[in-house]
């Protein structure tokens, strides 16, 4: 199972678009939050025209309540939460500006606080697996989504 296999279609742009909010929660946009959201939409299969290119510095995401979530089921919206949390460690440090972005996220996928709590600590363990094994972004995303699919339709 590779992360294209694991993400329903529909879950993909809103998974890649909520990834960017935490991106740019800080204004900013790191090297390592660039490599990482090229890495999620490279492992999606989604390529984008060249006025949504995430390596440009015009790139913003679509504002959070036009994100049509709707026809999500809950293991998308959890995949999603899961994959935004990991990119809040994407540079090594969660700001404060990525934690509130992450509880909008959460809210708008209708997801209740323990919920999060427990996805986000999943992302955790996954982003220090990926760094101590020293993986690449893309290697890294795909394995993420992959063990987070199984995780999630385990239990």
């Amino acid at each position: 199972m590779a992360a294209i296999d694991a993400v329903s279609m529909q879950a993909r742009g809103i998974l890649l678009e909520v990834m960017m909010h935490v991106a740019w929660a800080d204004r900013q946009l790191m090297p390592e939050e660039r490599q990482a959201a090229q890495a999620a939409s490279i492992a999606l299969g989604l390529v984008l025209p060249s006025e949504r290119d995430l390596t440009s510095p015009d790139r913003k995401p679509i504002p959070l309540d036009e994100l049509d979530v709707g026809p999500l089921g809950s293991r998308d919206r959890e995949l999603v939460f899961l994959c935004a949390s990991w990119m809040a460690m994407a540079d090594n440090e969660e700001q404060s500006e990525e934690t509130e972005v992450l509880e909008r996220i959460g809210e708008r996928l209708g997801l209740e606080a323990p919920d999060q709590k427990r996805l986000m600590e999943r992302a955790r363990e996954l982003r220090d697996r990926q760094t101590a094994d020293r993986t690449s972004w893309w290697r890294a995303f795909d394995k993420l989504v992959v063990e987070a699919a199984r995780s999630l339709d385990a239990g």
